[in-house]
């Protein structure tokens, strides 16, 4: 769960780091930038996996 976000903060420090040639298909930092935001959507934020592990183990909203 954490990793969705620490992926697409390295991802974007990746592109900023490699400047313009980040962003061009010369390097693939693009498409690290790419994955690891499409992951981050598709399986949920830290969050929402904080959430469900709660509901099953039947704790108490804050």
């Amino acid at each position: 769960a954490y990793c969705s976000g620490v992926a697409v903060h390295a991802a974007e420090e990746c592109v900023q780091l490699h400047g313009g040639i980040g962003m061009t298909w010369e390097h693939p930092a693009h498409l690290y930038l790419k994955r690891a935001k499409a992951d981050s959507i598709a399986y949920g934020s830290a969050g929402s996996h904080r959430q469900v592990v709660g509901e099953l183990a039947e704790l108490p909203a804050p």
